[in-house]
């Protein structure tokens, strides 16, 4: 049998609520054993091994930097053990989670993140049945050198490529345009296709290298947006900035013309607040800009990956090869 080791991290998977019927009124309270169980940790055995391990307990909005590198080094050590990890995590911020241990985790065995849309008091409680597809996926051979994956009403989608898009549903992650990469039902993994991104072992990140990343902020376009957000950003020192900039990425002639002035201080990338790709050098000039272009990454995610590019102080053009690759 394969050893499958669950790293709790809390959130709603980890909730109940004093009323069955609420799905949206609850508290974190569960430990990882508590969590196993609203399954049965006898259920589990019969797919793998398993051992439950408590690393933090967050509501995932509440999640730092740090706490990342803390679970990615853990599950770095877990691996050279174990045959796989499943991380019991809380939706806010999973995809976020899932992004930065795919590109900093050295395996190219099974890690997946899972968690519940509704807490474990709910008579509808979709957490039990997320984790066991999790250990099942995890176990079955097919996944490895897959990257993070995160598994959620029974679909597996890329960590590069999943989203959240409903603050409530079972089904509120979606790989948006890329597909789901497989699938998990009645206890059967399948596998349709695999990223041809950079990730995990073949990563050139590795987050036992690093004791903290740099820090980058994300500013948000909208219609008539002032500038003096550029402001705070000098006074703080911030060394890169991500723009979820209008349409294809594009932003103001005031925001066009601050970039360039800044862009030999601060690393400034380029995407989009709605989904798909961002060309480079389109409608926006990035090459007068001296801005890099973070093709279909969403905001958060492009966030994370130009914390690691910043770590290993790469030069604008490093910086782009890397969001071409990753």
């Amino acid at each position: 049998m394969k050893k499958i080791h669950i790293l709790a991290v809390g959130g709603t998977v980890a909730s109940v609520s004093s009323d069955p019927l609420s799905c949206t009124n609850y508290r974190t309270v569960l430990s990882g054993e508590e969590v196993v169980a609203t399954l049965g940790k006898e259920k589990l055995s019969q797919v793998a091994e398993i051992t439950v391990e408590d690393i933090i307990r967050l509501d995932s909005a509440s999640l730092t930097v740090e706490h990342w590198l803390t679970l990615a080094r853990r599950v770095t050590e877990v691996l050279q053990e174990f045959d796989g990890v499943i991380i019991t995590h809380g939706t806010d911020t999973m995809e976020e989670t899932a992004y930065f241990l795919n590109l900093c985790v050295k395996s190219s065995k099974p890690v997946i993140v899972t968690g519940a849309m509704r807490p474990a008091s709910a008579v509808s409680a979709d957490g039990a049945l997320n984790i066991y597809n999790s250990v099942v996926a995890a176990a079955s051979g097919k996944v490895d050198n897959c990257g993070t994956m995160i598994c959620m009403n029974g679909v597996l989608v890329s960590a590069r490529e999943s989203r959240k898009i409903h603050p409530t549903r079972p089904d509120a992650f979606t790989p948006v345009e890329m597909g789901a990469l497989g699938c998990v039902t009645d206890g059967v993994t399948e596998l349709y296709y695999r990223s041809a991104r950079r990730h995990t072992a073949e990563s050139e990140f590795d987050c036992r290298k690093y004791d903290t990343l740099p820090e980058v902020r994300v500013l948000y376009a909208y219609a008539g947006v002032p500038d003096d957000c550029f402001d705070l950003c000098i006074g703080k020192g911030v060394p890169g900035i991500v723009i979820a900039g209008v349409g294809n990425g594009n932003l103001s002639t005031l925001w066009q013309k601050r970039v360039k002035e800044l862009a030999g201080k601060i690393t400034f990338v380029r995407c989009t607040r709605t989904n798909g790709f961002v060309n480079r050098n389109g409608s926006q000039d990035d090459d007068g800009m001296g801005t890099v272009c973070g093709g279909n990454l969403s905001a958060q995610k492009a966030r994370i990956l130009l914390m690691f590019a910043l770590a290993e102080k790469l030069s604008i053009t490093e910086i782009q090869r890397v969001f071409d690759q990753y």
